[in-house]
């Protein structure tokens, strides 16, 4: 089915004349570009890039001096005996501090470029369930608009017949009533095809749709894999990955720890000025500090901990991803299910029943209510058809983000 756009007057910001159709594709892209969110992700990323770095720089060197024996009385009154020293100090970091640094800096890095893959899945799943909604209220517009014209010509026709006394008055009443239906149905179809115009342009940071309509179809429906396809796929989706990114972050953290177990050694070269003695001599100090090894060992416990924890909610993920793709995939079967019902046996049945109850209607045999109802019914079943036709791409879009890789990312 071939669905088409009404542009929307009022209710909607106005289209620009040389809007062009939006496919999904082109959607996907533009939101992957524009997302404010996203894009906040990337600047993360920059962040964590530029802390890796900064973690990786040897300690500063440290310049500083003092002054002492002045100001004080007798002999050493004045400057007369001070002694001023400056000195130069650096620490020599030992058991490979530095490399572990760096090592825990780019893992950082890894694990936010695996969020940000996450991000993107995430949002390219919110953006093809809004496409799919916006194909939707396009043609349930399209149906709207096709039950106010059938409607209005039943209106005209009744109208012909209570003129000549072949229909009571009161049908014409409750055509005008059916005609009013339909044009509230309208109403309301014009007013979700805008909210979900709106709801998808806004994915890709445009507060006023810039396109003229989804292009796209709601059917025939695409096929699907076997759920053993589905559950495979789950060990090794996306949200595994970032685990593993989780992992080896603690691993850097773990490294790092246990680095602390060689103490780093603080040394200072100076020179110190005598006034007293009209000399200078050489001031050198060295600081080593005292139970390091018992932080190691904090540490290390700690980030094993950690790791133990994550390990543990790694898998409860896994299960609860297998028990959601179960659950989607049986609700993906009853959408199929109930599209191809109600394509194949509930339609024509339905629409079998308006024409014979019209020619009932017409030989005088069945009431307006009875012809009303019947139109009703086949409405009702060609919206429940749309319906599962979007709830079927919807779940299968769900299927995709449960299962998706970690595109371009290794721990």
């Amino acid at each position: 089915m071939l669905v088409r756009f009404l542009l929307v007057p009022c209710l909607a910001t106005a289209v620009p004349a040389a809007a062009q159709d939006l496919t999904l594709a082109d959607a996907v892209a533009r939101a992957t570009e524009r997302h404010p969110a996203l894009r906040a992700e990337l600047h993360v990323l920059e962040a964590a890039e530029a802390k890796a770095s900064l973690d990786a720089l040897a300690p500063s060197m440290t310049f500083g001096g003092e002054l002492e024996n002045v100001g004080g009385t007798g002999a050493v009154s004045g400057v007369h005996g001070a002694e001023a020293t400056f000195r130069v100090g650096r620490v020599f970091e030992l058991g490979g501090k530095r490399d572990a640094r760096r090592a825990l800096g780019a893992a950082d890095v890894d694990r936010q470029r695996a969020r940000l893959e996450l991000r993107r899945l995430d949002l390219v799943t919110e953006v093809t369930r809004r496409f799919v909604e916006l194909l939707e209220r396009q043609a349930l517009l399209t149906l709207a608009e096709g039950e106010i014209a059938l409607a209005k010509n039943l209106r005209d026709a009744v109208a012909y017949r209570v003129e000549r006394a072949a229909s009571p008055e009161s049908d014409l009443e409750l055509a005008e009533i059916a005609v009013a239906r339909a044009e509230l149905e309208l109403e309301h179809a014009v007013h979700e095809l805008a909210s979900a115009r709106v709801a998808l342009a806004v994915t890709f940071d445009v507060a006023v749709p810039d396109f003229a309509r989804a292009a796209g179809d709601l059917e025939p429906l695409p096929p699907t894999e076997p759920l053993a396809t589905w559950q495979e796929r789950v060990t090794a989706n996306a949200e595994q990955h970032g685990f593993a990114f989780d992992a080896a972050q603690l691993e850097a953290q773990r490294r790092l720890a246990r680095t602390v177990r060689a103490p780093d050694v603080t040394t200072t070269l100076g020179v110190r000025r005598l006034e007293a003695l009209d000399d200078q001599a050489l001031v050198l100090s060295v600081s080593v500090p005292f139970g390091t090894a018992t932080r190691a060992t904090l540490a290390e416990a700690r980030v094993d901990a950690e790791k133990e924890a994550l390990d543990e909610r790694r898998r409860a993920a896994q299960l609860e991803s297998w028990r959601s793709v179960f659950a989607t995939f049986q609700e993906l079967l009853h959408a199929k299910t109930e599209f191809d019902k109600l394509g194949s046996t509930m339609i024509p049945a339905a629409e079998a029943a308006v024409k014979l109850t019209q020619r009932g209607y017409d030989e005088a045999r069945f009431s307006f209510v009875q012809l009303t109802q019947a139109r009703t019914v086949a409405v009702e079943l060609r919206k429940q058809r749309l319906a599962a036709a979007a709830r079927y791409h919807r779940l299968r879009a769900e299927l995709e983000r449960a299962t998706a890789p970690l595109d371009g990312a290794t721990p």
